[in-house]
């Protein structure tokens, strides 16, 4: 798709969203928003109505965090990443401009489970661009047909059964959703549009996911070969066991696995290090010696002080049940 046919597309769309808004500043709309309104609010199934209430939290604020948190392990470029997060901060962004600029009310039952503004629907916006852009990402990617092909027919449904799901829940009127709809689609042109013009196509890197591998092999190797790090794991699991029986608090789990981390942190480096020395020499020499012991000495200090720490939290705890059952 070429730079011309994006921009004719985008001002059929913006004069499309324009006519429908003046159309329903004028209430021309009323009648057919207010019909389909009547027939979803009296034709109501409690089945069907509850599997609408999932179907419409994937284009809700928590679910798109998750969602964009898993493409950024999954996917395999920092430019599509970036323009993964862009997409959702500028629709979120879109959505509430566009609210406050028509004022819109909400449809009489939607009032009373949502205090925002009705124009345009925030979920149709998010939905057609997100996902749309989701579907660019993987038409543009070197993904098996057949995986394409599924991937096609399921974004492309949940982006038609999100906005449905707005009419079902009686939050919406039709016309909320077509120009979120179309707002959508001229937000997703210009995305895939400036998308294009910053790619880089030598950039080519692992999903970060895969590279995560490089980090829990050396967890596990850790573990396999170092008593210590078996020691600081079990220490770990009894502190967690002792802090859930005390009840300690936020504050108190919060310096616990900051300690957990510190700890464990420091015995891999250590491993590393005492590796790293291994390869370079086997000889006994002083330096190799002095490093080796210098990663040692920092990983006892950290125990130390988590010790120390551990015994402030849970001592106090101790005396209070001795006393409490004297």
């Amino acid at each position: 798709m070429n730079k011309n046919k994006i921009k004719k597309q985008i001002i059929i769309l913006l004069c499309l969203f324009l006519i429908i808004s003046i159309a329903v500043i004028s209430n021309i709309t009323q009648t057919i928003d207010s019909n389909i309104y009547t027939f979803f609010s009296t034709n109501k199934n409690d089945i069907i109505t509850s599997i609408f209430r999932i179907i419409t939290t994937f284009a809700s604020s928590q679910m798109l965090i998750i969602i964009t948190l898993a493409l950024i392990f999954l996917l395999n470029t920092n430019h599509k990443r970036l323009f993964v997060i862009i997409n959702t901060i500028i629709s979120s962004a879109i959505i509430i401009i566009s609210k406050n600029i028509f004022l819109r009310q909400r449809p009489f039952i939607g009032q009373e489970i949502l205090s925002s503004y009705s124009f345009p629907s925030g979920h149709s916006l998010i939905a057609t661009t997100y996902y749309g852009f989701l579907i660019y990402l993987l038409n543009s990617s070197s993904t098996k047909p057949k995986i394409k092909i599924i991937g096609n027919i399921c974004l492309s449904s949940l982006i038609i059964l999100i906005c449905i799901s707005r009419l079902v829940l009686n939050v919406h009127y039709l016309t909320d959703i077509i120009a979120g709809v179309i707002l959508g689609l001229i937000l997703l042109l210009i995305l895939i549009s400036v998308y294009k013009e910053t790619l880089n196509k030598k950039e080519k890197e692992k999903p970060l996911i895969k590279t995560l591998t490089y980090g829990f092999n050396g967890i596990i190797y850790t573990l396999k070969k170092e008593r210590n790090m078996v020691i600081h794991f079990l220490v770990m699991f009894l502190v967690i066991l002792s802090g859930i029986i005390f009840k300690i608090s936020f504050y108190e789990w919060l310096i616990c696995f900051i300690l957990f981390s510190l700890v464990l942190s420091l015995e891999l480096m250590n491993t590393a290090l005492e590796n790293v020395v291994d390869l370079v020499t086997k000889e006994k020499k002083e330096k190799a010696k002095i490093a080796k012991d210098a990663a040692a000495g920092s990983v006892l200090i950290a125990v130390i002080f988590a010790v120390i720490i551990g015994i402030i939290i849970f001592l106090p705890k101790l005396f209070t049940l001795y006393l409490g059952k004297l």
